[in-house]
């Protein structure tokens, strides 16, 4: 449930703005923002969110705490990239309902959600909200320019595009020569809930080289799926959203007879600020790591581990070890 509107004067809860500029979000809207932004709150799926600020290496102008009912260990390297995270106060209940009380007097100059109930019960009190739309890569990528117009960096979209572009350009001209017949079959599973869990992991499942099982069938957004056709399906690989599914696909009385899960070949998509197989900014990688481990020849570890080392340290203005590289691909699992 959302709070309803407080009956606050926030023009005395924020500081004077001065100079103010009109921005266009990602879903259309044209929103006046302060010339410098140097306080930010995200509300609504704050993982997701935060990426877009860490793309434009400001992961220090956070302003509010990472919430309680998202498993701190999984996301880890959230306070990689925005230390504070772990001790300023939490500006949203389990439900993502926002806190207005705290927001207001924190003072933050810019909210991003990706809720539009959020973004309107905001804008009710005086609150200045992108409101985030983020679900192919085409947005994606307009998130990302957005963001080098907030922070004043107006190359970052170019930047980011071409990045995204050219890693894509690589896979397709090393793959060219592999007939589509003689690609890996692959399948995205949620097998708790029995989903294909998001359209967008189509198109990295097709980018990374892969011919997704699920492909003809999936025009929503989740995608219900059967035991049974699954087991049709025989996927050469699957790819799982969280670590523990590793573990349900192993324990089911029929899936664990799919010959991917008895040999092995199944998978954690990695996870850094985010899932990569999630729409945040870190997509730009998912394709290559697929490739990596659909055609290891063609797309060896080490250049991986390199690419994902100068993303990092380009974008989000964090250098990684390679340690470090290592437990993202094992989606979070340190290995020590």
């Amino acid at each position: 449930m959302y709070l309803k509107p407080l009956l606050l004067t926030c023009a005395l809860a924020f500081p004077a703005l001065g100079e103010a500029r009109d921005i266009t979000d990602p879903s259309g809207r044209t929103v006046t923002i302060p010339d410098q932004v140097g306080k930010v709150v995200t509300i609504g799926g704050v993982p997701m969110l935060n990426t877009y600020i860490f793309i434009a290496g400001q992961g220090p102008v956070l302003e509010m705490g990472f919430p309680l009912n998202w498993d701190h260990a999984i996301w880890q390297y959230q306070y990689v990239f925005a230390p504070q995270l772990a001790d300023n106060p939490l500006m949203q209940d389990p439900g993502q309902a926002p806190d207005l009380e705290k927001i207001i007097a924190a003072g933050p100059d810019l909210i991003l959600s990706n809720s539009q109930a959020t973004i309107d019960l905001l804008e009710a009190n005086g609150i200045t909200g992108l409101m985030m739309r983020l679900n192919t890569p085409d947005e994606i990528k307009a998130g990302v320019q957005v963001m080098g117009e907030v922070f004043d960096d107006p190359g970052l979209g170019a930047r980011y595009a071409a990045y995204f572009d050219g890693i894509q350009a690589r896979i397709t001209e090393r793959l060219e020569g592999i007939p589509e017949a003689e690609r890996r079959k692959v399948l995205y599973i949620n097998p708790s809930s029995m989903t294909q869990p998001n359209l967008i992991s189509e198109w990295w499942l097709a980018a990374g080289g892969g011919l997704s099982v699920t492909k003809e069938n999936h025009s929503e957004n989740v995608l219900p799926l059967t035991v049974e056709t699954v087991i049709a399906s025989a996927p050469d690989f699957i790819f799982v959203m969280s670590p523990p599914h590793v573990g349900v696909l192993q324990e089911h009385a029929v899936l664990s007879e799919l010959d991917a899960v008895r040999e092995g070949r199944l998978l954690t998509a990695p996870i850094g600020a985010h899932r990569w197989g999630a729409p945040t900014v870190e997509m730009a990688l998912t394709p290559l790591w697929l490739a990596s481990i659909l055609y290891p020849d063609l797309f060896p570890r080490d250049e991986l581990i390199e690419e994902v080392g100068r993303f990092y340290a380009d974008f989000f203005k964090t250098e990684l070890s390679t340690d470090q590289i290592e437990v993202i691909l094992a989606a979070g699992a340190s290995n020590g």
